[in-house]
């Protein structure tokens, strides 16, 4: 008799100290879509986005908190959605209360089915947007530092850019982006790295030199571009220059020709401008009295309907190579 009482006593015991797994809660589509229109649930989540202006962290958490279920869950997803669709700057405090937000397992699981499938995804994914969340918040708070970097002039490129692949990537990316937000100063303090230094051991890829070129104006960055080995960013920003037309532009078109990959793509640009200017016809001409470039030009100068001045060229020009000249326009 004993025996069983202490069999049912711990019995008993190991009931209340094993903890009980709760399986997520399953709800009908049409049954979200109804908690996410819930106008009373929509109120709450304005006053709540009033403690997201103050900054009053410990009294948003405390709001939702003191929220029933399912309530709670969808003011969180909503909360979280107008940080997204208002693109809200999150204060530290915030950030925190957000990053939060990632670790809080959804209740509430919706059945989604395709087509020979059916899998459960959470009825409110506020995690997610969560998560999204604090990635563009670590993002700004990244091209924050490289702005207030840059502009007190305390940004060392090289080191900088230098660090894993992963590291150098992202933040190559950052400087690409955000460089034409730089003050003149702070954008000339930078070039001035590459341009007024022995960087021979080192350089920066060319989408960062094409990039600080483009935007500083700086020959003296052009040039660097032009030396570095040709692919697709020096090619893109023949291009662009070629488009963009201007007495600059076109000269550093005549300047890439140093380069011999970037030398046929820049003679046909050159050819394709339209008037072309008298520098552009003094440089042409130039090429033309050079017996290892003369057919390249002719040829890429006939394409572009030139055949009246390269025949002016012939009879009127001695130091130009007419033999090349007469075999392309036959």
């Amino acid at each position: 008799m004993q025996q069983g009482m202490l069999s049912s006593l711990l019995l008993s015991l190991s009931l209340i100290t094993v903890p009980v797994t709760l399986s997520a809660m399953e709800m009908q589509a049409s049954e979200v879509e109804q908690w996410l229109q819930d106008t009373q649930i929509q109120t709450k989540v304005s006053e709540l986005l009033d403690y997201v202006v103050r900054d009053e962290v410990d009294s948003l958490k405390f709001a939702l908190d003191r929220l029933a279920f399912p309530q709670q869950e969808v003011a969180r997803f909503l909360l979280l959605n107008k940080f997204e669709q208002q693109n809200i700057i999150l204060t530290p405090r915030m950030a925190i209360f957000v990053e939060s937000q990632i670790s809080i397992i959804p209740t509430y699981q919706m059945l989604e089915r395709g087509d020979g499938y059916e899998f459960s995804v959470p009825a409110f994914n506020f995690p997610a947007i969560a998560s999204r969340q604090i990635k563009r918040w670590k993002q700004d708070q990244r091209t924050l530092e490289f702005v207030l970097e840059a502009e007190r002039d305390e940004l060392n490129l090289k080191e900088w850019l230098t660090g894993t692949s992963s590291q150098v990537q992202t933040r190559e990316a950052l400087l690409i982006r955000e460089l034409d937000s730089l003050s003149p100063s702070a954008l000339e303090a930078l070039t001035k790295q590459l341009t007024q230094a022995n960087v021979t051991s080192w350089l920066p890829s060319s989408a960062v030199v094409a990039r600080l070129a483009q935007v500083s104006q700086d020959e003296a960055m052009y040039d660097m571009l032009w030396r570095m080995r040709a692919d697709y960013n020096s090619q893109t920003e023949l291009g662009r220059l070629a488009n963009v037309g201007d007495e600059f532009s076109l000269q550093q078109l005549m300047n890439s020709t140093v380069n011999p990959t970037l030398k046929p793509y820049a003679i046909e640009l050159l050819a394709r401008s339209n008037p072309l200017t008298p520098e552009v016809k003094q440089f042409l001409v130039a090429k033309m009295a050079l017996s290892e470039e003369a057919t390249l030009v002719a040829r890429e100068l006939a394409k572009q309907g030139h055949h009246s001045w390269l025949e002016e060229l012939i009879s009127s020009n001695r130091q130009v190579q007419t033999r090349q000249i007469e075999n392309v326009l036959k």
